[in-house]
């Protein structure tokens, strides 16, 4: 079974399909990423990375891509309260449920929640919106989610960069 895996993501890392967009892909596929959209980033990361594409620059689209999709989040929550609050129904109970998770989260760990958003998938963005939600220090919460995403893209491509 892991040898089945580990054939499919050769193949997939080999199609040259993810690295006919390049970075601008890598820009829109972190952007979506960073937006509740679960699309992981690692494996456009890797093909470009075995494409021989530069990990100084595949860090830093990762970094704006994911910064941007966060500040959406922040906006998303700042002005959406009203939004989420006029079309509770039974459809996006789920939804909410999800949202409370992110406003669980970040009364309890707080601003460094921010800071540890981008290594959890889908719950790190609700936190964000929930930030929003909150209409926590704008400048503060920047400041603390791009650090985080900046160590979590530092992470990812230099580790990624050790293994292609």
């Amino acid at each position: 079974m892991i040898e089945t895996y580990y054939q499919q993501i050769q193949e997939i890392l080999s199609n040259n399909t993810f690295q006919e967009y390049g970075v601008l892909g890598l820009f829109l596929n972190s952007l979506l990423s960073a937006t509740a959209i679960p699309l992981p980033t690692e494996i456009l990361t890797s093909a470009l990375l075995v494409g021989g594409e530069n990990e100084l620059l595949i860090a830093m689209v990762l970094i704006a891509g994911s910064s941007i999709g966060g500040l959406i989040n922040y906006f998303i929550g700042f002005g959406g309260k009203k939004l989420f609050s006029k079309y509770k129904n039974e459809k996006n109970q789920k939804s909410l449920n999800e949202q409370r998770k992110g406003h669980k989260l970040l009364n309890k760990f707080g601003w460094s929640a921010i800071f540890f958003s981008s290594w959890i998938p889908v719950i790190g963005d609700l936190i964000l919106i929930s930030a929003g939600v909150k209409k926590m220090e704008f400048k503060k919460f920047v400041l603390l989610m791009i650090a985080g995403k900046i160590v979590k893209s530092t992470i990812v491509v230099t580790g990624l960069g050790a293994l292609f």
